[in-house]
């Protein structure tokens, strides 16, 4: 199989990862180790279960949008340099691992537990540990890189046969809980989703899944999003403009609020300013005077 989950986060936990662990979670290295082994294949196995039910994949993108991964670490040694650490780096992943698991994560947990000989509280962190370690690099891809519910779906149900038989022979509660039966990898083809480099890289860019031109249309619905928010902002503000300027009472035509508007009750139509304008204009006559418009007092203009 081209792309490796499994084995990308079996090498978070190194043996000095397992340690550390162990001595933070009072528990013994093999013990510790053997917790590991089954939360991994039961971690995926659950996340390809969750995207293989109707509308799970697209639950499961929503999800990791609207998460902020800037203090996630991206890589389990990051989260787990002291206990107070490892408690929030655990803690962190809690919603992601409810969103894959919803009601069956503490039984799931309990059997974890059972089959480990960890305590249930041990078991919880690591499993923990894990889902924000995935929660991390599947969200950055997501908002980074483009991974679609279309491309997520190729990508688990691509190794979904490694998880199933990578799941642990004492974890058979598990398989029937989970329906871990289901998980196949379907016949055909290897797309570009599986290719051969797609998940090559380093923890900063593991380089999984980018989606195609056409899944790029779902991707562009968030930018139209944004788009249609700054359009309306813009909008909004003309409108305050447009209503903060002063307008007269008839018929809304912005006016300048510093000019003064006289009456024809103040109009000065002494005769000193008749004459003055008469003069002013080469002519002799009072064209104030009634009349139509062109003949009015023409009786009376000087030949």
């Amino acid at each position: 199989m081209a792309v490796h989950l499994l084995s990308y986060l079996k090498e978070q936990f190194t043996p000095a990862v397992v340690d550390q662990l162990s001595g933070e979670l009072n528990e013994s290295s093999a013990n510790t180790l053997k917790v590991i082994n089954g939360s991994l294949p039961t971690l995926l196995g659950g996340l390809t279960r969750r995207v293989q039910a109707s509308g799970g994949a697209s639950k499961i993108i929503n999800f990791l949008d609207e998460n902020n991964y800037g203090t996630i670490p991206l890589d389990v040694s990051q989260g787990i340099k002291t206990y107070q650490n490892t408690a929030k780096t655990s803690t962190a992943g809690r919603a992601f691992l409810e969103a894959i698991f919803d009601d069956k994560l503490d039984r799931t947990t309990e059997l974890l537990s059972v089959y480990s000989g960890t305590k249930p509280q041990a078991t919880s962190t690591i499993l923990g540990l894990a889902g924000t370690v995935l929660m991390g690099v599947l969200g950055r891809q997501e908002q980074e890189k483009g991974l679609t519910a279309e491309s997520l779906t190729t990508l688990l149900l691509g190794q979904a046969t490694e998880f199933r038989q990578a799941l642990p022979n004492g974890l058979g509660g598990i398989d029937s809980l989970l329906g871990f039966d289901d998980l196949v990898t379907p016949t055909g083809p290897q797309t570009e989703v599986q290719g051969t480099d797609n998940f090559s890289g380093t923890v900063v860019n593991p380089n999984i899944p980018k989606s195609s031109e056409g899944e790029r249309r779902h991707e562009n619905v968030r930018w139209l999003r944004w788009a249609m928010i700054a359009i309306a902002v813009l909008i909004l503000g003309l409108l305050i403009q447009k209503c903060s300027e002063n307008q007269n009472g008839v018929d809304g035509v912005s006016t300048d609020s510093t000019s003064r508007v006289e009456s024809n009750a103040v109009e000065d139509t002494s005769a000193a300013t008749k004459e003055s304008v008469r003069d002013a204009h080469g002519q002799p006559v009072d064209s104030t005077a009634p009349g139509p418009l062109g003949i009015r007092d023409s009786s009376k203009l000087n030949r």
